[in-house]
């Protein structure tokens, strides 16, 4: 049986607030080997870790993180924690896990990729990134930075388009979009491959979906439950 990682998608977010040390400190116990979270730039220039363009869902604040400072934006809380920035995320999973790192924004690639320089985890990075733009940046800047790219819905899909273009290593897919052919093809190109679950799915239909598409070849697999990922794993290795 070939290796199968367990992913986290924004920390193991069913037990934690989403995108907070908290939920990044319980997907590295349940075993995550990478970490999906987001990033935004806040109104005095801090890359901070939140989906959303809003505080309003995730905090007991409200406005845009570009309206807010760094100072005002640690005042508020995610439950009991408080926004991390992109530094503090990388101190938490430096040399424990993976970290993925989704810009939220276009024009933050730059200042993303000297702060994963300083830090020195390029080679423990992967950057995606629905804004393409940001991700033909990121390789410019430093071809040794892994990018993931997105397939979110069933395209036309050219593997060897892709690794050309954005030097990616790892395709992100949907289950919608997973088909056998564009997995076979990623496959032949030498891409690793990742696929998300919702979380309101049960147990069960968790478990039938990784089965079903690591048949066809995905070798990672991802939601806020890295813990049911690893204990499928553990299920299908008897």
């Amino acid at each position: 049986m070939k290796t199968i990682r367990i992913g986290a998608h924004r920390g193991a977010m069913a037990y934690q607030p989403e995108n907070t040390l908290a939920a990044f400190e319980t997907a590295i116990r349940q075993g995550a080997y990478r970490i999906e979270f987001d990033i935004r730039r806040t109104r005095d220039g801090h890359l901070v870790v939140i989906h959303d363009e809003t505080v309003d869902r995730t905090t007991d604040g409200q406005g845009r993180v570009a309206d807010l400072t760094l100072s005002e934006l640690k005042r508020l809380r995610s439950g009991n924690e408080e926004i991390p920035t992109l530094d503090e995320a990388i101190s938490c999973m430096r040399n424990r896990a993976r970290l993925l790192v989704e810009f939220k924004e276009e024009d933050i690639a730059e200042q993303a990729v000297r702060q994963i320089e300083a830090a020195g985890v390029v080679e423990q990075c992967t950057l995606s990134s629905f804004h393409e733009g940001a991700l033909l940046e990121s390789r410019t800047l430093n071809r040794e930075l892994e990018i993931a790219y997105f397939l979110v819905e069933p395209k036309p899909f050219d593997a060897a388009e892709i690794v050309e273009r954005f030097g990616a290593g790892l395709l992100i897919v949907w289950p919608a979009a997973a088909s056998s052919q564009c997995l076979a093809d990623a496959r032949a190109h030498g891409l690793d491959v990742r696929c998300g679950f919702r979380d309101s799915l049960t147990y069960e239909e968790t478990r039938e979906y990784l089965r079903a598409l690591y048949a066809l070849g995905v070798s990672e697999f991802s939601c806020g439950r890295p813990d049911w990922i690893g204990q499928i794993i553990s299920e299908l290795e008897e």
